[in-house]
């Protein structure tokens, strides 16, 4: 686990290269956000410069998302529509827990390298291939008979990640519907979806 004041300068930077840019962001600006004083330097005692410290807080952020993976992985939904949820809130918290990341990562990939590949990266390896990976083990069991996992686990996704991208870039929703309201429906829909390919097996 992270030291506190080293959580404070994680935490603050993403915050502000989201909103202000990451060359436009001061190690002073940093500093004053975390409630050190500017000019102390006292960021230096955590990073050895600005881009140590932003490729910190971006896999601080990637940790996250695979930790919040391995608790998914160790539950056991009992129906479609928790197994569906479950999923949905993993990728849901994952996104809206990432969204100054995403931030930057739209206005500013150079800023981010091959960091930015790692990030989409490990979005993909926890989002849209676990879902697919899900969709793909119901079929084998007999369970359903979906024709392209893999396409329907993407359009599934993808729909959640507009919703984060969105907001992310211009602080607005779809049809400017709020957040529980929008993940309800994504729930229902894609639970029907999946269940029109169900496999219904007579005694």
């Amino acid at each position: 686990m992270a030291a506190p004041g080293r959580e404070r300068l994680l935490a603050a930077a993403l915050e502000l290269f989201a909103a202000k840019g990451f060359a436009a962001t001061s190690v002073a600006d940093i500093q004053q956000a975390s409630g050190l004083a500017p000019g102390s330097g006292a960021l230096y005692k955590h990073f050895s410069s600005k881009r140590e410290l932003l490729d910190a807080a971006v896999r601080h952020r990637l940790d996250s998302i695979v930790a919040a993976r391995e608790q998914y992985d160790a539950e056991r939904p009992k129906s479609t529509e928790e197994a569906v949820r479950t999923a949905g809130q993993l990728i849901w918290s994952n996104l809206t827990g990432s969204e100054e990341l995403l931030r930057i990562m739209l206005r500013e990939p150079d800023a981010l390298g091959e960091l930015g590949e790692q990030t989409w990266q490990a979005i993909t390896d926890n989002a849209y291939q676990r879902f697919a990976d899900e969709l793909t083990a119901s079929n084998r069991s007999g369970r359903t008979a979906i024709p392209d996992p893999t396409a329907t686990a993407a359009v599934a996704i993808a729909s959640l990640t507009y919703y984060s991208t969105l907001r992310a870039l211009n602080g607005r929703t779809p049809g400017n519907v709020d957040q529980d309201r929008y993940f309800e429906a994504w729930v229902d829909q894609t639970t029907s979806a999946i269940k029109q390919h169900s496999i219904v097996t007579t005694p």
